[in-house]
Parts: C-alpha cells; sequence; structure tokens
C-alpha cells in the first residue's frame, strides 16, 4: 500500500522511499547537487571578485555534502532559519560595488537563485536541521590580506598612483583629447592607443589589463610604466624619469596590483607598508634657469614648504614637489606635484583640481649629479644632493606658459 502510494505522489518520494530518506531531504539534496555542486566546482570567478579583487570565492564556503555545508554555515550565522530570505549568505552574494560589471552581474543573478531556492528547502529539512559539523568556512587568508585585495581599495590605489598622473598622458591616450591625430595616424591606431575612459578609473584600469599595458608576471615591464618613463619606444616621448616620484607611484601600484592578481599575499607581514604622502600632479609649472653646463642633463628635484603664520617658520613637511633633467640649455621645467600626508588626504573637490596652497614658499633645490636615480629608482635625493634654497613669492597661476621662472643663481649655494 506504501509503495503504491508513493508511486501516485511522484518519482521523488519512490527514490526517497527507496533511500530511507524524506521527500523533503531528498528535495533539498536534489536542489544542492543540481544548483550548488556546480558553483562550488566551477573555477570560473563568481560574484565575490566584484567586490574583493582576489582572496575570497564562493566556493569557499560551501562543501560537497550539503549537511556538512549547511551545519557550517549556520553555525556560523550565515542562515536565517526563520526567514532564509534573510539569509547572510544571501545579502552578501546580494552586494555590488558602485559601477558593477554586467558579467559578474549575471553570475551573481544565478548564485542567488540557486542558493536562495537550496535554502528555502534546506531550512524545512530534519535531518539538515539536526547536522552538526566541526571546522570552518570561508578564506583562510588574514583579514588584513582580505581588506587590501577589496576592489574598492584596490581602485583608490589606483587613483591616487596612477589615475592622478594622467595629466601627462590625456593628450593622446584620451578620445575627448586625441581626435585631432585622426588624420595623422588613422582611426585604428588612434583608437588602439585611446585607454583612458573619461571620467571613470575603474574603466580605466580595466582597459589598461585587457590591452596588455599591464604586465602581471614582471609588472616593472608594463608598458604604461615602460613608455613614459622613456625605457622603450613611446611615441609620446619621456613623461618622467626613474627617480620622478611619479615612476615610483606607477611602479608601486603595479607591483602590488599584480601581487594581488596572483594571489601572492599570504600573511599580513607580506603587505606592502603604507606610503606617508600622497602626491597629485598639477597644472602648474616651475621652470630654473641658468644652470651650469657641467650639469646638463643631470635629474633635478625641487621641495616647497609653505609658510606656518602661527608658528612663524616653514612647515616642517614639504607641500610640493618638482622632479625633472637639465636640458643642454641649462633650463629645467617641469610640473608641480602636491603633497599631502596619507593621514590627513585632501577633501575630494582638491583632489579633482590639486593646486599648491598659497605662498610664500620655501624651494629647496637637489641635483643628482653622479645619476644616481638613472639607476635606482628608488633612491631619493637628500644632503648629497642638496644645492641651495631660495623663497618664491607672487601667484603662481596653472599652465605650461607662463610658468614660475626662478634664476638659478637665486639659490643659497652650497
Amino acid at each position: 500500500m506504501t509503495a503504491y502510494r508513493s508511486c501516485c505522489l511522484g518519482g521523488l518520494t519512490v527514490l526517497a522511499l527507496a533511500a530511507g530518506l524524506s521527500a523533503e531531504e531528498l528535495d533539498a539534496r536534489t536542489l544542492f547537487e543540481r544548483r550548488v555542486v556546480p558553483i562550488l566546482k566551477s573555477q570560473a570567478p563568481s560574484s565575490c571578485t566584484a567586490c574583493h579583487l582576489s582572496g575570497v570565492e564562493l566556493r569557499d564556503y560551501l562543501r560537497e555534502d550539503p549537511a556538512e555545508t549547511f551545519a557550517l554555515l549556520r553555525a556560523a550565522g550565515w542562515i536565517n532559519v526563520e526567514r532564509p530570505d534573510d539569509s547572510k549568505l544571501l545579502a552578501m552574494i546580494a552586494r555590488t560595488p558602485p559601477q558593477p560589471d554586467p558579467r559578474l552581474q549575471r553570475v551573481q543573478a544565478e548564485e542567488l537563485a540557486a542558493l536562495r531556492e537550496w535554502l528555502r528547502a534546506a531550512v524545512k529539512d530534519p535531518h539538515l536541521l539536526q547536522a552538526k559539523a566541526s571546522g570552518t568556512l570561508g578564506t583562510e587568508l588574514p583579514v588584513e590580506v582580505i581588506r587590501h585585495a577589496r576592489s574598492d581599495r584596490v581602485l583608490q590605489a589606483f587613483v591616487d598612483n596612477i589615475w592622478s598622473e594622467l595629466g601627462r598622458c590625456i593628450n593622446c591616450h584620451s578620445p575627448e583629447r586625441n581626435r585631432g591625430k585622426i588624420k595623422e595616424l588613422g582611426q585604428e591606431a588612434v583608437d588602439a592607443i585611446s585607454w583612458v575612459v573619461p571620467n571613470d578609473p575603474a574603466a580605466t584600469l580595466q582597459r589598461l589589463v585587457a590591452d596588455g599595458n599591464i604586465d602581471l608576471d614582471h609588472p616593472e615591464l608594463s608598458p604604461v610604466l615602460t613608455k613614459p618613463a622613456g625605457l622603450v619606444k613611446h611615441g609620446g616621448g619621456p613623461k618622467f624619469l626613474r627617480g620622478d616620484p611619479a615612476y615610483r607611484k606607477f611602479l608601486s601600484f603595479l607591483t602590488d596590483y599584480a601581487a594581488i592578481q596572483r594571489g601572492d599575499y599570504r600573511s599580513a607581514e607580506q603587505l606592502p607598508p603604507p606610503p606617508a604622502e600622497l602626491i597629485l600632479l598639477t597644472s602648474q609649472h616651475l621652470r630654473i634657469t641658468g644652470f651650469p653646463e657641467r650639469w646638463k642633463d643631470s635629474p633635478w628635484q625641487v621641495d616647497l614648504y609653505a609658510w606656518d603664520h602661527e608658528a612663524r617658520t616653514w612647515s616642517p613637511q614639504r607641500v610640493g614637489t618638482v622632479f625633472g633633467r637639465i636640458n643642454p640649455q641649462g633650463v629645467g621645467q617641469h610640473m608641480v606635484s602636491v603633497v599631502y600626508p596619507s593621514n590627513s588626504p585632501p577633501p575630494e573637490t582638491v583632489r579633482n583640481e590639486p593646486r599648491l596652497p598659497h605662498g610664500p614658499w620655501l624651494a629647496r633645490l637637489y641635483v643628482d649629479r653622479e645619476r644616481k636615480t638613472d639607476h635606482d629608482a628608488g633612491y631619493l635625493l637628500g644632503t648629497a644632493e642638496f644645492v641651495g634654497e631660495t623663497e618664491i613669492r607672487g601667484d603662481w597661476p596653472p599652465g605650461y606658459q607662463p610658468p614660475k621662472i626662478i634664476e638659478f643663481a637665486r639659490f643659497h649655494h652650497r
């Protein structure tokens, strides 16, 4: 009689009785095998990668056994047995960044549908509700590494280190500026070098990776670094030198980004130290004339200090810096960067249009006469390269013309 009723109730119930399981239990198990196990076994990026560049995958929170998975998720507080649709697991999957990737949005929708359907069945399953399991779910990486690889933090690092320097690049590489080159180079060639996505640093980073401008195996050989540094052929010519803060910023981001993508960081101790300064490129220019002929082609640097009216002295930290090379005519000119302590960044309005604070300024000049920075990009000019200092007053408007001009003879020499 029981067998007859089971046949009438359908194939799932027949299989359940044959296995000694309830129809509800088999239903939850079937859903798990058909909807959840493929997620567990997939090697494609999950929706977690929308917020975590590496180190977190949905499969880290699943096991092949549904009872073990349910017990561990429940013990961790990730399942709401009374209201499964309000489970933390679903809420975490549903999170989206400010600029979601359409491809990951499709993955996210599939994961949400699969896990929601399984949880709704699972919380009605007596076997799963009674399941016990030992151990933990999730990534084994420390929270510091997970936090460091978060997409929003990586994007902010890209903005601070590369996007903030794109004033050097946009004339050739932004479609807002380079349309005039189509007649000379052709539409296809100009489109190929248009890796800047206007007003969208996240899309620009994706474009740089997709176009091969970032080398994840050898970040120091990335074209986005070697071309503006003049280390390989570049139609736009050199934009900065190896010792320039911009070079160090590019290299720092690229090295860190590649390590994150490769999953190299396994402990907090392996993470790079945070930068002490935030350096943002302005459109203000400094020109120094009359350098000694013997110093031509040498790198030079000027650090700028603001006058502290309350303390009646110069600021202990620099507020600006310039790095360039002396040309054959004994002239050095380059754009100025403003400098902020990393623990006291400027407001967003200042980030968008960085500019030196009001003067006067104390300018300290350094010249790399031995060209140490040509061979060691990490070498910082200091006492051995110090030449002298002078005060700068007056307006300092943005633009290549007119720059702020200082005669070399004005510096108090050593």
